[in-house]
């Protein structure tokens, strides 16, 4: 049994192993990081990057113009469902004014619609 120091031959095995290990991590860890680094940067920025999550709510003056927004929205591929959400009450300042209106409400969580709005 010896007792000690480890020996040169060994600390170099040792030392390649662990450089090769943190390689290998560094590669396969590389997307996960970038991901994470942009997202926290969109975050602290407040600024929007393409293709992270996002969800759009868009008002209209009415179930009319709700539906023919939506349905062209799907049509053209920009979103896979639009939700719409009737009878909202919006409550808002509009030219010095406070301004009451009824107005239905169009949902969606693609990001490409959000890229359309």
């Amino acid at each position: 049994m010896r007792i000690g120091l480890p020996s040169a031959d060994t600390l170099q095995v040792g030392s390649l192993k662990a450089l090769i290990l943190t390689v290998l991590l560094s590669v396969f860890m590389f997307q996960l990081l970038r991901i994470v680094g942009l997202r926290a940067f969109s975050m602290a920025s407040e600024t929007y990057t393409s293709g992270t999550h996002s969800a759009a709510f868009v008002t209209c003056p009415n179930d009319t113009v709700a539906k023919d927004l939506a349905r062209g929205i799907v049509e053209r591929k920009l979103a896979a469902c639009v939700n719409i959400v009737p009878a909202i009450k919006s409550i808002y300042e509009w030219q010095g004014k406070i301004e009451e209106d009824n107005e239905v409400l169009l949902v969606s969580s693609d990001p490409a619609l959000s890229d359309f709005l």
